[in-house]
């Protein structure tokens, strides 16, 4: 009976990880996205690294359907996007602020202007783009990671000077040559 069971896990487990690997022709249309630089990716999901989940009433602050670690975006208006040498950044940020940026300042995590340092890879085992960028804003600077998948999903991870690490999952599209 063990071993009827056991063979089970065994092909259970073998088929729900079996991956479709992309093909040569796929790759190529990926790497010529990439390419263009004319990307905009936006975000469905926010999960912050650490919010304090025993402040009282913190979950009735969230937006519905979200969780300390995973909080609904859907319905707000985010974006980063690579337009030529250029990248734009308009994300909520949801978080512990670790250095003070002032009373004018908002929230968000904004970044308008071009990188400091980019690269680029493909990686084979995820088969997605790695776009790695520093950029360094007036009062603040960000290592981002933006990770583009064939299937045209998308993760983002921002790491920052002045706030704890957040992550995005959502969607990218190619853009139009014309949008900024």
């Amino acid at each position: 009976m063990r071993i009827i069971i056991l063979s089970f896990l065994v092909i259970f487990m073998s088929c729900a990880t079996t991956k479709k690997a992309l093909t040569t022709s796929e790759i190529n249309s990926l790497k010529e996205k990439i390419d263009s630089n004319l990307i905009e990716a936006t975000f469905n999901w926010a999960q912050p690294l650490a919010l304090n989940n025993n402040v009282r009433g913190l979950e009735a602050l969230l937006p519905p359907g979200s969780s300390s670690g995973n909080i609904n975006l859907m319905g707000n208006s985010n974006f980063f996007r690579i337009n030529k040498d250029s990248i734009h950044i308009d994300l909520p940020y949801y978080g512990q602020q670790q250095l003070s940026r002032g009373y004018n300042s908002d929230g968000g995590i904004k970044f308008e202007g071009s990188a400091d340092s980019v690269e680029k890879v493909f990686n084979s085992k995820k088969a997605a783009y790695i776009l790695k960028y520093v950029l360094k804003a007036k009062d603040e600077s960000y290592n981002v990671v933006l990770t583009l998948y064939a299937s045209n999903k998308s993760n983002l991870s921002v790491s920052s000077s002045h706030r704890t690490n957040i992550s995005y999952r959502g969607e990218w599209e190619i853009m139009k040559e014309t949008a900024k």
